[in-house]
C-alpha cells in the first residue's frame, strides 16, 4: 500500500511539473514573443502531463480532482523558485488546504 502511495505521489508531482513547466513555455512564448521552438516544447510538456496522468490506478474523476490541489500546492513552489516571488502566508495557507484535501480525495479508505 505504501508504494502505490509513493507512486501516486510522484505521478501526481512529475505530472505537474510538465503542466506548469509546458504552460509557463507557451506563456513565454506568446507573451514574451520568444522563439517558436519554446512554444512547441511547450505543447510536448502539456501533452506529455496528460500521458502521465493516465498511469494513475483511480478514475479520470477522482485523479483530476485530487490533481487539483497537487497543481495548485505545486504552482506556489514554481512561482518561487522560477519567477522569485515569495508567497504570503494567504497563499501558503491556501496551498497547503488544497493540498490536504487533494491527499483525502484521492487516498481515502473505500
Amino acid at each position: 500500500m505504501v508504494n502505490i502511495i509513493i507512486i501516486s505521489l510522484i505521478l501526481f508531482f512529475v505530472a505537474a511539473l510538465f503542466e506548469i513547466g509546458g504552460g509557463y513555455m507557451i506563456w513565454r512564448w506568446l507573451k514574451y514573443k520568444k522563439d517558436l521552438f519554446i512554444g512547441l516544447f511547450g505543447g510536448l510538456a502539456l501533452f506529455s502531463y496528460g500521458v502521465i496522468q493516465t498511469l494513475q490506478q483511480a478514475n479520470f474523476g477522482r485523479t483530476y480532482a485530487a490533481y487539483g490541489g497537487i497543481f495548485i500546492f505545486s504552482s506556489i513552489i514554481w512561482g518561487a523558485i522560477v519567477d522569485k516571488k515569495t508567497p504570503d502566508r494567504y497563499e501558503i495557507i491556501g496551498a497547503l488546504i488544497t493540498l490536504v484535501g487533494a491527499l483525502i480525495i484521492f487516498f481515502a479508505p473505500r
